[in-house]
């Protein structure tokens, strides 16, 4: 089983509609199927700038719930919210797992301003998914509040916590190597600029047990993903049947 540990559902940006239009979900499984998915985790877009008319990712949510109502075996929805605003983030992941069935956490440290080694921000939410057991999703590298390093103390607080950094960092896959390397909870995602070098390095010096593959439709490309990703020097079957489904169903608790 194939499972994209990173897809974008709902509605538009609030203030950048070309960057990422709305999504629907009749196109994220069209997306799935010519790509040979089985099924995506799904979570929405940010909201910004002045007409800043979701900041508790509310309606973001109901998108992603309506989508896995309908689409129950092909799309898990992870829950959205700001943790700089406790009491709401916290009322909002109760109702994400209560009403909507979610199944992990989305955050971004660069639109929800904060950054990814303020654990008191984020001691709240990580509590809560301690109890549920949710994965953490990240935006990683790229943006000086969530590089790799920055990570270390909530990987150390919260060990039960699978903490996915997404994109293998950007351009600094080697300190998210680093990183994963030492904490055995921390994952490593490869979307975006992704290489079959740096993926190749990754699974050398990290093993194939911390490796996520993801897309982050619709901006990429599934197919190309996965084709950097076969493309890897070395790659074994196992550690592709890891990468492509096998460790998010783990983290998800599900067998495979």
């Amino acid at each position: 089983m194939i499972i994209d540990a990173h897809a974008h559902l709902g509605p538009s940006f609030a203030t950048r509609p070309a960057f990422l239009p709305a999504v629907k979900p009749e196109e994220v499984i069209a997306i799935l199927d010519r790509s040979g998915i089985d099924r995506a985790c799904v979570f929405a877009a940010a909201w910004e700038g002045p007409e800043f008319t979701d900041p508790y990712y509310e309606r973001g949510n109901e998108a992603v719930a309506e989508a896995v109502r309908r689409y129950p075996d092909r799309l898990i929805g992870y829950c959205r919210v700001d943790p700089n605003w406790t009491r709401q983030a916290v009322r909002e992941m109760e109702r994400g797992r209560r009403d909507f069935g979610f199944r992990g956490l989305k955050l971004h440290p660069l639109w929800e301003h904060f950054w990814s080694s303020n654990l008191k921000i984020l001691r709240p939410v990580f509590e809560l998914c301690r109890e549920y057991r949710w994965p953490v999703f990240f935006h990683a590298g790229y943006y000086p509040t969530c590089q790799p390093a920055l990570f270390v103390g909530l990987a150390k607080a919260f060990l039960d916590v699978p903490i996915i950094l997404a994109h293998l960092a950007y351009a600094h896959t080697a300190d998210a190597i680093v990183v994963a390397k030492r904490h055995p909870n921390i994952y490593l995602e490869t979307s975006a600029n992704s290489s079959s070098p740096a993926i190749a390095e990754t699974l050398k010096r990290v093993g194939p047990d911390q490796v996520l593959y993801g897309s982050d439709l619709p901006f990429t490309e599934p197919r190309d993903v996965m084709a950097k990703i076969k493309a890897a020097p070395g790659i074994t079957a196992e550690a592709l049947r890891k990468i492509m489904g096998g460790n998010m169903a783990r983290l998800l608790g599900e067998a495979q």
